[in-house]
């Protein structure tokens, strides 16, 4: 992990080319102020987010119950008994309506049975799956 890009989030900061990346204007305007080349999210939204440097192969002890995760473009890397791993650390930490978010070669499908996935505006993300809802195993059983 880059800590220079851990701070840069933590800052906030964002270049014109980023904030043009389908940002819409009434957004923009709402929760971001122009500070010569930067647009800086307003301070309230900042305050919303909490940054962590974990070490995702190891225990996540100091993590506390987690609204989004974002998790793009790291699995892909892995072997699969540490995808399961992780996704499970995952799915503890994830709040109930909380969502997961992966890259687009990414998927939870055959790792962890414990998600589901959720569209949004053509986007898939998952969500962990409610008790009321059977896993896509259980659904082919029956």
């Amino acid at each position: 992990m880059s800590r220079d890009v851990l701070a840069r989030a933590q800052a906030g900061g964002y270049s014109q080319f980023e904030i043009s990346r389908g940002l819409p204007a009434n957004l923009l305007v709402k929760y971001f102020a122009q500070h010569g080349a930067v647009w800086q999210i307003c301070p309230d939204i900042r305050g919303m987010v909490e940054f962590h440097e974990i070490n995702l192969i190891r225990l996540w002890t100091t993590l506390p119950s987690l609204h989004c995760i974002l998790m793009r473009n790291v699995l892909i890397y892995l072997d699969g008994e540490t995808k399961k791993a992780i996704l499970e650390r995952a799915c503890r930490l994830l709040d109930p309506q909380g969502y997961l978010l992966l890259g687009g070669a990414e998927t939870t499908t055959n790792l962890d049975e414990s998600f589901q996935p959720v569209s949004h505006d053509g986007a898939v993300c998952f969500q962990r799956r409610s008790a009321s809802t059977p896993s896509r195993r259980h659904r082919d059983d029956v």
